[in-house]
């Protein structure tokens, strides 16, 4: 083991305050290089929350973090120095090794600096650490020129590996590279022998994981449900490593992540299995009904371990990908009665934002939040069903069972959202949640209003205002109440909703017509034709706006859409919008749907809707919208609607990324599209 005083030799002549981070000036860079280097475990798990937290920022990559590579490469290299299996991990994420995409800049920079020690990380593969052998695997992608060759210094190190954390690695590495195209028909015929010849029981589940990511290979059959049960139930029955707790704790977030991973191990017999569960899952992908038989065989089992296991997994299938998902969302609610202190919130977590699709679990959730505590903190809620959560200096929410239920349509949930809503410190999302009942909820607006004339602006007034939009005509009682409001769309669209039963606010929305803010008065302009069929006013708000930007080119569009005939007189200026650029879409949806309104086109409009709905899959609900309305008119949309319903993935689905409303919003889509089909063909 080198001396300190050598490994960073250089470092203090390097001006790190010339260099920044995402945290200001790279000052404390050279201090922070010393400390993963030192003996004490807490102070280089301190110092690399801080490599990842300024320097390395959400795998942000600047010039302070180039300039660490070369001192991190040190850090790797010297045998015998403790925590070098966290520096390398560091390198990987630094260099972009989960990114097979090309780089520019400093990324490309940093990539080149990582994979040039590749003689490093081949001479890695066989050090002494066993952890360090562990993360060489997953430094490797980075070195895309040497692919060929990592794969086969892979192969040869499984060959004489002995541990089995660094042989499930090595399995994992390699199938990144098929999986990237570097060898994959031999790295699939290997895993496949893997699968059916290895010893471990560990191996032979990774292998099969790695399997389901890659494409079919001749002679090769796809992974079964059936096999991948077998597999795991050894893995659950036998047991993987458990690692023992480090103890002490650290101010830090990969201090944090470390201890909530200690706590899930308790007790488990098999910790290690959750990933596999996730990663066969994850693998088969569009096989929609092999996950589900997967998944609900998992949740049935009286294991707790595999039921925890399957909860997520379940989550990212439904939230990912279409399905017939009956059967294994009662699953999930039946896990609401288990008393593992894991499984009831995961089981909410999951069912929280599926609306409709949360329907076969209402009754475990009702049943769960009639004898739950009615508010509870965030920090202390585990196990627990609140219908209100508390969180410290923010404001409360509605609980997740709760939101669930209610997301699903239940009446059984209006009593307790009565409840939220009546408490001192209001809910910031229970208008919201309200507002899906519709004029179902007719009998809250009392309360609704009572809480509308005390609410400052904080987002919770709006929010009422939707709810008592959703409402209708019902709601007419609490038009006194919203004039009263600062205009808001939200306000304003309420008012809409309630339409001619809002006749006492004309006054008041001829005044908000003229407003500057033209987003205010295009909902000022909609709402006074809706509630008192003024064409000339709303006309005229739609005349500015058509000589303003696109923004304010499509509210007007939307508005004259809104008044259907008695806006033909525009036809030609809205034919106009469908020539201007428009890379996302919306402009074009709103001219071609209010060109079909006001004059009934079909000819200009049609081909405007095929390119949107090619170009933006968010607008697809709109369009299949308009096509419902255009009927046999439609007629050629009806390849684009077959091939939409016969997707796999959920149409707002990306890697990477999540939105709450997804599984709302595509369920939303394919009813659309159903009820579009039926119209087309008449």
């Amino acid at each position: 083991m080198m001396d300190v005083v050598d490994l960073f030799d250089g470092v203090d002549e390097i001006r790190w305050g010339r260099m920044r981070h995402a945290y200001g000036p790279a000052v404390e860079v050279p201090e922070l290089l010393r400390d993963l280097a030192d003996a004490d475990r807490a102070v280089r798990e301190t110092a690399l929350d801080a490599m990842y937290g300024g320097v390395h920022h959400q795998g942000d990559v600047y010039a302070c973090t180039i300039a660490a590579i070369p001192f991190l490469l040190r850090i790797a290299a010297d045998a015998g120095r403790p925590g070098r299996a966290d520096v390398i991990e560091l390198l990987a994420s630094i260099g972009g090794a989960d990114d097979p995409e090309p780089r520019t800049g400093l990324y490309r920079r940093a990539r080149q600096a990582v994979a040039a020690a590749y003689p490093l990380w081949s001479a890695l593969a066989h050090d002494p650490d066993p952890q360090v052998r562990a993360a060489v695997p997953g430094v490797l992608p980075v070195c895309a020129e040497q692919a060929t060759d990592c794969v086969g210094l892979l192969r040869d190190r499984f060959a004489v590996e002995e541990d089995p954390r660094v042989r499930v690695a090595i399995v994992e590495a390699a199938a990144e590279f098929a999986h990237r195209g570097t060898a994959t028909q031999p790295t699939s015929a290997w895993l496949a022998d893997l699968l059916a010849h290895d010893e471990d029981v560990q191996v032979r589940v990774t292998a099969l994981a790695a399997s389901t990511r890659l494409p079919a290979q001749p002679g090769l059959p796809p992974v079964q449900v059936q096999t991948a049960l077998e597999l795991l139930d050894a893995v659950y029955t036998r047991g993987t490593p458990v690692a023992d707790p480090a103890g002490f704790t650290t101010d830090t977030l990969v201090g944090s992540v470390r201890r909530l991973r200690e706590v899930s191990a308790a007790g488990r017999r098999a910790p290690q299995a959750g990933q596999l569960v996730r990663a066969i899952s994850d693998g088969l992908a569009d096989r929609v009904a092999d996950r589900i038989a997967l998944l609900s065989a998992l949740l049935a089992e009286p294991d707790w371990e595999r039921r925890v296991d399957a909860v997520f997994p379940t989550g990212n299938l439904v939230d990912g990908w279409r399905g017939s998902y009956e059967q294994i969302v009662a699953l999930i609610g039946d896990r609401l009665h288990d008393d593992h202190p894991e499984l009831r919130p995961r089981a909410t977590q999951v069912l929280q934002n599926l609306g409709e699709l949360a329907r076969p679990a209402a009754d475990p959730l009702f049943a769960g939040l009639s004898r739950s505590q009615r508010v509870a903190s965030s920090s202390t809620m585990s196990g627990q069903l609140p219908w209100v959560v508390e969180w410290g200096q923010a404001l409360p929410t509605v609980g997740p069972a709760l939101k669930a239920l209610a997301g699903t349509g239940d009446p059984r949930a209006l009593p307790m959202l009565q409840w939220a809503l009546e408490q001192d410190e209001l809910p910031r999302d229970v208008g919201q949640l309200i507002a899906g009942y519709g004029e179902q909820a007719a009998h809250l607006l009392p309360a609704v209003r009572h809480r509308l004339r005390e609410m400052r602006d904080d987002g919770r007034r709006d929010n009422l205002a939707y709810a008592v939009g959703a409402m209708g005509p019902a709601a007419a009682d609490a038009v006194p109440d919203l004039v009263k409001l600062p205009a808001s769309s939200a306000v304003l669209r309420a008012l809409v909703l309630i339409g001619p039963a809002a006749a006492e606010a004309m006054p008041w929305l001829r005044e908000q017509v003229t407003a500057a803010d033209r987003p205010i008065a295009a909902v000022a302009a909609e709402a006074l034709h809706a509630v008192g069929g003024d064409v000339a006013g709303a006309s005229a708000v739609y005349d500015r706006l058509l000589a303003g930007d696109v923004y304010d080119q499509r509210a007007a569009a939307d508005g004259l859409g809104r008044m259907g005939r008695q806006a033909a007189s525009y036809a030609g200026r809205l034919r106009k919008l469908l020539r201007r650029k428009d890379p996302h879409g919306w402009l074009g949806l709103g001219a071609a749907r209010a060109l079909w309104q006001v004059a009934g086109e079909t000819s200009s409009v049609t081909p405007v809707l095929e390119r949107v709905w090619a170009a933006n899959p968010h607008t697809r609900t709109a369009i299949a919208q308009v096509w419902s309305d255009m009927g046999r008119a439609a007629a050629g949309a009806e390849p684009l609607l077959e091939a939409e319903l016969g997707r796999a993935r959920r149409h707002n689905a990306v890697e990477g990324g999540y939105s709450s409303a997804q599984v709302v919003d595509d369920e939303r889509l394919l009813r659309a599209c159903r009820a579009a089909l039926t119209a087309v063909a008449g």
